[in-house]
């Protein structure tokens, strides 16, 4: 059909639906036409581009929803690799619509940029008109947007299948979409995959209330026996007075039809009585657990019915830590700077979350001081491998990083080789001057982080890999992805938090930093400084920050008498300034 035809077409179709006229289209679709042209006052005619939001703006978002992100990525990878043969892309949105996190296939990466699928697009219906992410916001279900469901014709090419994610206390705080650029006619194929999401969407709003409710009961529902272990239809959490303390958007649904109503605020069930909405003693929950027959299992709601619940009890409540108190390794990073303090208390609250991170900063200022200082405060050990990407020759990095299967080319060893990416498995990958890895070894990284795998050179069968990826440049990896130079999607894989260190010259810390040092260079012989001695050091700007003062304080160590320092042992382009 000749598009300016199958324009006219969609856009009379939407005035008519506006005018009470009769349409096949679902009832959802068109309450959705009507906000879009009555209470946004959006035209039909207008064709919008897909909006993708600033770097500095998306990061705002993510960093907002960094619990959101830490929960839900898990399962967003396990459904991809359910999903991706078949073309779908996932995205994350929070409750404004903005895309924070997705999962796609590079291949097509330019094309889905294009179309919105993509991280930092922003979905909200107020915007791009009816569509998955913003009908499922703006209502609050899951729902299917396919092909011209959509409000602006630029996106009739789409089909979107979007569920919204709950927060335990009955707040909506975003949705995961699955999308697909070009998708069967036939609207009934995305059945299917609106079940999955949906079943996606409740192992993360279980995995969520099971993280946040630890010291509570955790009762997880189902309305049959036989599927209550592994895909259960909702869960709640009951608090040690007896009351609700969370619950997920299915329960919250279960209670209000048991009240009557479908519409039910989710937050008016928190603090209820459990005995208000079961017929169950509260202080027999106990008795509940290792339940195995159905009869055991089994607890009568309110209004008579019976459903099964798998009891976890509550875990032992921990002593939470003081806000200023930090890991050791983190406090010993500084001896005061103001900027160095407000890093290490940033990166304490993220140590043990699986957020990757990127260190900027000038050559030498100790970046990889810090990354060990991140890996040494983690609650889970594991191995801290370093890879300078700047130093490794071009012809043998790819088999260094990925490793390689037994005579897999010539030269190779016979029992084969892990590679450092494999020998971080379970610890901390630290990519320093990420920036000069090659592009086509990029592409390949992005793979193992998305996949969590990694294929050694010359192997048929990928190794699993779990990993912490540290990354660190002198040089802004925004300023390179815009010149081409590294690749957008490894950007913003890596890029969960950017940390920028301090030059020497502009630390407050200064005299700290030299004792450090001096400590770290004497090799148990005790070093001191004459008060001129460090009164030039002190005035000295320090080009090649702590790397040069290292070096400095090496030489001076081999001048000096009985590790007195002088002026005299100082090198000229320190005396001079």
């Amino acid at each position: 059909m000749d598009q300016s035809i199958a324009f006219a077409r969609h856009v009379q179709e939407i005035v008519s639906a506006a005018e009470g006229k009769q349409t096949s289209r679902d009832p959802e679709v068109v309450q959705s036409w009507l906000r879009c042209l009555n209470d946004y006052n959006l035209d039909p005619e207008h064709k919008g581009e897909a909006r993708i939001l600033p770097e500095n703006v998306l990061r705002q978002h993510q960093q907002e929803a960094e619990d959101l992100m830490s929960i839900a990525r898990f399962g967003m990878e396990d459904l991809y690799r359910r999903v991706n043969s078949m073309g779908y892309v996932l995205l994350l949105v929070n409750a404004k619509g903005v895309t924070v996190d997705f999962i796609g296939d590079e291949k097509v990466d330019r094309e889905l940029k294009r179309a919105g699928l993509y991280i930092g697009s922003e979905w909200s219906e107020e915007n791009a008109g009816t569509c998955g992410v913003g009908a499922c916001l703006t209502s609050g279900e899951a729902i299917v947007i396919h092909q011209t469901d959509h409000f602006d014709m630029a996106h009739t090419p789409l089909s979107c299948t979007a569920a919204p994610i709950y927060h335990s206390d009955g707040s909506l705080i975003g949705a995961l979409d699955v999308s697909l650029l070009m998708s069967p006619t036939e609207k009934y194929s995305q059945a299917l995959t609106l079940e999955v999401v949906k079943s996606c969407v409740r192992r993360i709003e279980l995995a969520n209330l099971m993280s946040s409710r630890r010291s509570d009961w955790i009762l997880r529902l189902n309305r049959t026996s036989e599927f209550l272990g592994v895909d259960p239809s909702c869960a709640i959490s009951v608090a040690p007075d007896g009351t609700i303390s969370g619950l997920t958007h299915g329960a919250h649904k279960l209670f209000g039809q048991i009240q009557g109503q479908e519409k039910l605020n989710p937050q008016c069930f928190i603090g209820k009585p459990f005995e208000e909405i079961f017929e169950f003693d509260f202080n027999d929950i106990p008795c509940l657990i290792g339940a195995e027959t159905p009869g055991e299992q089994a607890l009568e709601l309110s209004d008579g019915q019976v459903i099964f619940a798998d009891v976890q009890a509550p875990q032992r409540r921990e002593r939470a830590p003081l806000r200023s108190a930090l890991p050791e390794p983190l406090a010993a990073i500084h001896g005061g700077d103001r900027v160095m303090r407000g890093l290490a208390e940033k990166a304490a609250r993220i140590v043990d979350k699986q957020i990757s991170i990127i260190l900027e900063g000038e050559t030498g200022v100790g970046k990889e001081y810090v990354a060990k200082a991140l890996h040494a405060s983690r609650k889970k050990k594991g191995p801290f491998i370093a890879i300078n990407c700047a130093a490794l020759p071009e012809a043998l990095i790819e088999s260094e990083l990925f490793g390689y299967a037994p005579n897999s080319f010539t030269g190779a060893h016979a029992k084969g080789k892990k590679g450092l990416i494999e020998q971080a498995n379970g610890g901390t990958l630290f990519l320093d001057e990420i920036g000069d890895m090659p592009l086509v070894l990029q592409a390949r990284l992005l793979r193992v982080l998305a996949e969590k795998e990694v294929m050694p050179v010359g192997a048929t069968k990928p190794v699993p890999v779990d990993i912490r990826v540290i990354s660190a440049s002198h040089r802004k990896l925004k300023s390179l992805v815009d010149a081409g130079q590294f690749r957008q999607d490894l950007y913003y894989r890596l890029n969960g938090v950017v940390l920028g260190i301090p030059a020497l010259r502009d630390r407050t810390d200064k005299s700290w930093i030299i004792r450090q040092i001096a400590a770290l260079v004497s090799d148990g012989v005790p070093m001191r400084f004459s008060r001129a001695a460090e009164e030039a050091l002190m005035r000295y700007d320090w080009p090649g920050n702590i790397r040069e003062m290292i070096s400095v304080f090496e030489l001076c160590l081999a001048l000096s008498i009985d590790g007195m320092v002088g002026v005299e042992d100082l090198p000229e382009q320190i005396i001079s300034q």
